[in-house]
């Protein structure tokens, strides 16, 4: 199962489920893919689309997903890589009025350069093509702090810029 989460952002997120259904079309991988979609509208053949799940759920959903394909946002990046999961992040941008700034792919290179995930900011498909030889790095954080941080600056209202 492929899960892919787009986050609970205010912005509509449509691209990287295009980029989905482009995959889907193109490779026709044997998965069954299930979207978050958050505050996206978007309706698909070939994605099963749940509106919201509650935090519970979401960890059920990284924990089954052979791949999960994620927004860039830190919290849910990190819980995929916790759970040593073959990730594809696709960061948010600006010019598509996904979000503010370009702060996600600062992320998103640093994490992929690391080696704990694969960029599809750009196109899902040619990260998928790299899965079969890409074995995510080992989780080495030491604690939590990344998603007790996220909580606190989400609380406050307050959004990451890398």
């Amino acid at each position: 199962m492929v899960f892919i989460t787009l986050g609970t952002q205010g912005n509509q997120f449509p691209r990287c489920l295009q980029m989905v259904e482009e995959l889907i079309d193109t490779l026709h991988p044997a998965h069954e893919f299930i979207v978050q979609l958050g505050n996206t509208h978007y309706t698909s053949d070939t994605i099963k689309c749940l509106e919201y799940v509650a935090e519970n759920e979401f960890k059920e959903y990284i924990a089954k997903a052979d791949v999960v394909i994620s927004h860039a946002g830190s919290g849910a990046l990190f819980s995929a890589i916790q759970k040593g999961k073959k990730c594809i992040a696709v960061a948010r941008l600006k010019k598509y009025n996904e979000m503010l700034n370009d702060h996600q792919t600062e992320l998103v290179r640093k994490l992929s350069q690391e080696g704990y995930i694969l960029d599809g900011t750009y196109s899902i498909v040619d990260a998928w093509e790299k899965l079969d030889d890409f074995t995510p790095r080992e989780n080495d954080f030491t604690c939590g702090i990344p998603s007790e941080v996220e909580k606190l600056l989400n609380k406050w209202g307050v959004e990451l810029k890398m």
